[in-house]
């Protein structure tokens, strides 16, 4: 009876990890406006029931699945030099955001949050805050080990950090690349590196 336990556990983890990517995969074939609860039902091959007892709505899911395919892999390294973790960083969300499925379905879910603030606070509390707060955490220990000045409030550094790639990608022409991610990270620390 003791073996009984644990097989439902397995079961309902694999189930998730199936929602999960079902999701990411439907998503990029119909975009966020065309996902649908029943859709990723029959996709996945459960009951709507099965998805409302995890997730409240498709947007809760979706950023739900968005985070396993991209900030759990992404977690900041902690070399001991700031700006070589950084860069690493930066250049391995932005090889993510540039390969289908998530970069396609990110692009889906920021297009329809402008239209809708329900979906605009989701994506900022379970998505941007979390990549904010990574990368404050990051720089705060970098402040406290004597690499950024003792003076400076990061916080505000830390959005910077995060949104101009972002913001590059997403809404302009030019590339996001090497050479890009070191412009900016030669602003940041010629800003705060302690002298």
């Amino acid at each position: 009876m003791a073996n009984e336990t644990p097989a439902p556990r397995r079961r309902g983890a694999a189930r998730t990890e199936a929602l999960l990517q079902a999701t990411l995969d439907l998503a990029a074939e119909v975009g966020y406006a065309g996902l649908s609860i029943e859709a990723l039902a029959r996709r996945a091959g459960v009951g709507k029931h099965t998805i409302y007892r995890r997730w409240p709505n498709k947007a809760a899911l979706l950023l739900d699945a968005l985070n396993r395919a991209w900030l759990t892999d992404l977690d900041y390294r902690d070399t001991g030099d700031l700006r070589s973790d950084l860069r690493e960083q930066f250049l391995r969300s932005l090889a993510a955001l540039a390969d289908p499925p998530i970069g396609q379905v990110y692009r889906a879910v920021i297009a329809e949050a402008q239209s809708d603030p329900a979906l605009r606070a989701t994506l900022h509390e379970r998505f941007l805050r979390t990549a904010e707060q990574s990368t404050l955490e990051r720089v705060i220990r970098a402040q406290r080990a004597g690499e950024l000045r003792a003076d400076a409030d990061l916080t505000f550094a830390a959005e910077v950090l995060c949104g101009a790639l972002y913001y590059r990608h997403l809404l302009t022409p030019f590339p996001v690349d090497e050479r890009a991610v070191d412009g900016l990270l030669d602003m940041f620390m010629d800003a705060y590196a302690a002298r």
